[in-house]
């Protein structure tokens, strides 16, 4: 089963896709399911269940939290029951929500936590190699279709140092054209809402996958290197498999 793990809609600042032609797009390129990561809000969450029930692609819902260590996709078995994360730490205007703090509540009200493009040089909260360093995670984004190759492949190693499953997501924003760029394979189906929060809890079964194929893991220090000669370099793939 094929997960776009990572996708937003006008329900994220930002963002003006309507998510009907984000499931469009995705039953077009044979996406199974659709995870909708608003960025800091769920707020919509029975909108888009709504869409689910009318659409052949299974949608779930989580959030896109972003913090002082980079940014975490979280999955909330109940998403409609779950608070905002306005209301659990206040404001986030003049500064942003402490990890520190958030991570274990977000994890104490049995949600699955993903460390997102954690190497992404682009986002300037992004931790790097502080991913290392955190607690309570259950997977890494190890594909996201709009990090560079060389982040991803870092963010690759860095679930293998941490011994941690990767997932992957087109991370789409301006176009229903960008999904299924990047997805999650999972080997079971996956049926509901609960079920995905278990199934990443459970930290087995699934995989990152690239434009439908896995990326490799790299060499221990590969990508590192790449950065270091500023090299481009082409991102190998290898079939999906078990």
């Amino acid at each position: 089963m094929l997960i776009d793990l990572h996708a937003h809609s006008y329900l994220s600042k930002g963002c003006d896709l309507d998510p009907r032609k984000v499931l469009d797009r995705a039953a077009s390129v044979g996406l199974d399911g659709v995870a909708f990561t608003e960025t800091n809000t769920q707020d919509g969450c029975d909108e888009l269940f709504d869409l689910g029930r009318r659409s052949p692609v299974k949608v779930f819902v989580g959030l896109e939290l972003v913090t002082d260590k980079g940014q975490f996709l979280c999955f909330f078995p109940d998403p409609e029951r779950a608070p905002e994360p306005v209301q659990l730490w206040g404001s986030n205007r003049e500064r942003p929500w402490s990890a520190e703090e958030c991570l274990p509540k977000v994890r104490s009200l049995g949600a699955a936590i993903v460390a997102a493009r954690p190497y992404d040089r682009d986002f300037p909260g992004s931790p790097a190699d502080g991913v290392l360093g955190l607690k309570l995670l259950s997977a890494v984004e190890g594909f996201n279709a709009r990090v560079r190759p060389q982040a991803n492949e870092l963010a690759l190693e860095a679930a293998e140092t941490l011994q941690l499953p990767s997932v992957g997501g087109s991370d789409t924003r301006t176009s229903p054209d960008e999904v299924g760029l990047g997805a999650t394979f999972f080997r079971e189906p996956v049926r509901s809402q609960a079920e995905l929060v278990q199934r990443l809890l459970g930290g087995t079964g699934f995989w990152a996958v690239a434009a439908g194929e896995l990326p490799r893991l790299s060499r221990p220090g590969e990508a590192r290197e790449k950065l270091k000669r500023g090299g481009k370099g082409k991102q190998r793939r290898r079939r999906r498999g078990g």
